[in-house]
């Protein structure tokens, strides 16, 4: 009888994988609200506190069947997301319809990326109708990520090497999840290694390169985040045996608008 209500009484109020992220949701929508209300000199240290938060928050919420080389893949994407946003936070002008407007982003924002990595540690053991869904919403929301990381370290007009050596590792780290998303195997091949070393070097070589530009912080983020989204999208259709010249011409263009457009709203001499 005792073991009947234990049993029950768990059940009741152990909350569901829906539940939990939802309440982890508003635990850190609430504290991204409040490092507005703290001194600048600890903000930084409320930042790191709320990353590493988040990384709990997500053990928390994904624990169940989580294997392997997934305790490292399937964190990525929800901690980087609460760091950026966390960071790019401070630069918004003190204005409350921006501020609001982005605390709404990233709570769906958060939301949606602890869906999608719950449908992609299912579909490491299973396939499932969601799992194409999920790369999609996946990538939409890394290349958010990497906007926002090249945003905030460009806002701090830093060296140029020293550009390249944070921004480097971000994408290299976000284009190993990228890639291995769309395959999503138990472990991770040389190869998939060698073509994120390959995004990673391109980015790093570009962003010393527009280290140089006279260019505004938004057209640095997009060039930067449009050669991140051609090399991995073709990397991808590679892995899944769809690279075709149509698809190559695809990226490639998106590549060279984004070029033309920071040449456009460059201020020059």
């Amino acid at each position: 009888m005792l073991t009947r209500w234990l049993k029950k009484s768990r059940s009741t109020f152990s909350p569901d994988k829906r539940q939990k992220f939802a309440v982890q949701t508003i635990i850190l929508t609430v504290g991204l609200v409040a490092t507005q209300f703290v001194w600048n000199d600890q903000r930084f240290f409320l930042v790191g506190i709320l990353t590493i938060l988040s990384y709990f928050l997500t053990v928390w919420s994904l624990t169940e069947d989580v294997h392997g080389i997934e305790w490292f893949l399937l964190f990525i994407l929800p901690v980087l997301f609460t760091f950026s946003v966390s960071l790019f936070y401070f630069l918004l002008p003190p204005r409350m319809i921006s501020r609001v407007l982005v605390t709404i982003i990233f709570a769906i924002g958060t939301y949606a990326i602890l869906l999608v990595e719950n449908i992609y540690n299912v579909a490491v053991a299973r396939s499932i109708q969601l799992t194409r869904a999920a790369q999609s919403v996946g990538f939409l929301l890394t290349l958010v990520v990497f906007f926002l990381c090249s945003n905030v370290v460009y806002s701090f007009r830093l060296a140029f090497w020293q550009n390249a050596l944070i921004l480097t590792p971000v994408a290299f780290v976000l284009a190993v999840q990228s890639l291995w998303s769309v395959i999503l195997a138990p472990k991770l091949s040389k190869n998939l290694i060698t073509y994120a070393v390959v995004v990673a070097v391109g980015i790093g070589e570009l962003s010393m390169t527009l280290s140089f530009w006279p260019i505004v912080n938004a057209a640095y983020s997009l060039f930067l985040t449009s050669l991140y989204y051609s090399l991995v999208g073709i990397i991808q259709h590679h892995l899944l045996g769809r690279l075709f010249r149509s698809t190559v011409r695809e990226y490639l263009s998106v590549f060279l608008f984004t070029f033309l457009l920071a040449l456009l709203i460059t201020t020059w001499g």
